[in-house]
């Protein structure tokens, strides 16, 4: 079933400013586990990452409220469920920051069960890569720390020199 228009609940909240000048929007979904596609190269299970150039909004017109208007996606969730937001409207004072954006399913599609069993799925495979990652950190940290450790200390060599005629002789001990 595909659901068109606004809708999908939208949330977009501003969150700490990034290093890149322009519009960072984090695209998730509701329930987790939906496949992301868009107009652009934003593709892919969510979440999704679309940036937008400080430049390229610059050159966007606003409308009269100073809003702009940035191309929407399109979520499809493993049931078949879909909804679709054709463009998201941007009225941050500024061309610059993180955003989060949710798609949100329509819960009175057909589905519904297979969705939220995907989202459990999806939930215990980022738990293990977390701790997949951070037993790999600790495996890092532990090398580094032998690595250091077990560094042998040289001892400092000094060198002295002098002349005889006109040769230069060292002698380091």
């Amino acid at each position: 079933m595909r659901m068109k228009g606004l809708a999908a609940v939208v949330l977009i909240t501003t969150i700490l400013g990034c290093g890149t000048p322009g519009v960072h929007l984090t695209v998730t979904s509701s329930p987790d586990g939906a496949y992301i596609t868009s107009e652009s190269p934003i593709t892919g299970l969510v979440p999704v990452v679309a940036f937008y150039d400080k430049q390229m909004l610059d050159n966007i017109k606003r409308d009269e409220d100073g809003c702009l208007f940035l191309k929407g996606f399109t979520a499809t969730w493993v049931s078949g469920a879909v909804t679709s937001v054709p463009l998201i409207r941007h009225c941050a004072k500024s061309n610059d920051g993180n955003y989060n954006f949710v798609m949100s399913r329509d819960m009175n599609a057909p589905g519904l069960d297979k969705d939220l069993q995907f989202a459990i799925q999806v939930e215990n495979l980022r738990v293990q890569k977390a701790q997949a990652d951070a037993a790999q950190a600790m495996a890092y940290a532990s090398m580094w720390s032998a690595a250091r450790t077990n560094q042998p200390t040289q001892k400092a060599i000094n060198c002295s020199t002098y002349g005889s005629g006109n040769t230069l002789y060292t002698n380091c001990r």
